[in-house]
C-alpha cells in the first residue's frame, strides 16, 4: 500500500524531536577553575570569570571544581594539579600569573585542555589563550575621547609592561573623529597620579586610563583637578581596574571599555561540550593557540556612562563599525 506523502511528512515531524535531542550525559563534564589571589569578590577578573561560570552552569550540564591561589608559582601549580586529580577535563586559569604553572601542567597532562584568561604566552596546543583585542578597545576609547574633548588634546595612561596596543588603537580612534587632534601618552609602573598631572598640565581634557590594577590614585588626581577649575573627564577599562568609583569620581567618567570575560568563559565551556577546543592560531611561529576576542567575537564593548556622550550614539556606532572593519582587514 502506498503511504500518502502528507502522512510520511507527519511521521518524520513527530520523530525529529527525538532524533535532534541527545540523551543527557550520565555524568557532567568537569570544569576546573583556578582563580587568582583573592578569588571571587575582587570586582575584577575573578568576578568576571565567576559570572561566566554561572552563565555556563545554566546552559550546560557541568560540574565546576574551583580553587583559589595564594599567589606563589608553586601554589598555582599545586592548585592546577589538584583540579586534575579531581578529574577536571577542562581547566580555566585566571590571569597571567598562572602562565608558568599552566605551561608545566599542560606538558604533563596532554589530555587536559587549559584555558588561560588574559595571557598569550604559553606554547602548547592544549592551552587556549583567551585574550582581548586591545587595539579595538583603544580605538573605541579614542573615538569617544575625541568626540567629547574641547581642547582637542586627549591622553592615555598605561602600565609600562602593557605594550603599545591600547595606544595604537587609541590614536587611530581619536584621529578617525578629528584628524587634527593631539594624542599624548604616559607609561609607568607606579605614581600614575603624577603622570596624570603631566597630561593635565599639557592641556589634555580627556584621559583613557588603560592601567591594570587599582586606579584610585589617578581618580583622586582627576577629582582634585576638577575642583581646581580644570574640566577633566576619563574613560576606564573593565575588569582591569578593580576599585569601584566613588560618587565624586562618577561625575567625571565618560565610558568604559569592557572586556567581556563572562562571554569568553561561556565560549570556552561551549567548546568543551563539543570536544573541539578553542585553538585559533594566534602566533604560528611561537605555536600559541586560543582566540583574540574583539568586537566581532563579542569580547569588546564600550559602555557609556556620561549623558554628554549619549548624544553621540550615531558617531560611536560608526566608530564601532570602523573598528570591526579594521579587524577584518588586519586578519
Amino acid at each position: 500500500m502506498r503511504i500518502p506523502r502528507v502522512a510520511i511528512l507527519a511521521i518524520v515531524a513527530l520523530a525529529l524531536p527525538f532524533l535532534a535531542v541527545p540523551a543527557k550525559a550520565a555524568t557532567p563534564l568537569k570544569i576546573g577553575v583556578a582563580y587568582d589571589t583573592g578569588g571571587p569578590g575582587d570586582y575584577s577578573y575573578n568576578d568576571a570569570v565567576a559570572a561566566g561560570v554561572e552563565s555556563a552552569k545554566k546552559r550546560y550540564y557541568i560540574e565546576v571544581l574551583a580553587t583559589v591561589t595564594i599567589g606563589s608559582d608553586a601554589d598555582r601549580e599545586l592548585r592546577l594539579n589538584s583540579l586534575i586529580s579531581k578529574g577536571a577535563q577542562y581547566i580555566i586559569a585566571v590571569g597571567k600569573g598562572y602562565a608558568p604553572a599552566v605551561e608545566r601542567a599542560s606538558l604533563l597532562n596532554s589530555k587536559v585542555q587549559f584555558g588561560i584568561v588574559n595571557d598569550a604566552s604559553v606554547k602548547s596546543l592544549n592551552v587556549s589563550s583567551l585574550v582581548f583585542n586591545e587595539k579595538q578597545g583603544g580605538y573605541l576609547a579614542g573615538a569617544a575621547a575625541a568626540l567629547i574633548s574641547k581642547t582637542e588634546k586627549v591622553g592615555i595612561l598605561a602600565n609600562s609592561a602593557q605594550g603599545k596596543k591600547f595606544e595604537i588603537g587609541f590614536s587611530r580612534g581619536a584621529r578617525s573623529v578629528k584628524k587634527s587632534i593631539s594624542v599624548s601618552s604616559r607609561y609607568g609602573a607606579d605614581h600614575f597620579g603624577d603622570l596624570a598631572k603631566e597630561l593635565i598640565a599639557g592641556g589634555v581634557d580627556v584621559i583613557f586610563i588603560a592601567t591594570a590594577g587599582s586606579d584610585s590614585e589617578v581618580l583622586a588626581t582627576l577629582v582634585d583637578a576638577n575642583k581646581n577649575g580644570h574640566k577633566i573627564s576619563f574613560i576606564g577599562i573593565e575588569p582591569d581596574q578593580y576599585v569601584s568609583l566613588s560618587p565624586t569620581a562618577k561625575k567625571y567618567i565618560l565610558a568604559s571599555v569592557v572586556k567581556r570575560v563572562d562571554r569568553v568563559i561561556v565560549d570556552f565551556v561551549s567548546a568543551a561540550q563539543t570536544g573541539l577546543p578553542i585553538t585559533d592560531i594566534l602566533d604560528p611561529i611561537q605555536g600559541i593557540y586560543g582566540r583574540n576576542y574583539g568586537i566581532v567575537e563579542g569580547g569588546i564593548e564600550l559602555s557609556v556612562w556620561s549623558y554628554a556622550l549619549t548624544k553621540f550614539k550615531r558617531e560611536i556606532k560608526s566608530a564601532t563599525i570602523r573598528a570591526r572593519r579594521l579587524a577584518i582587514i588586519n586578519k
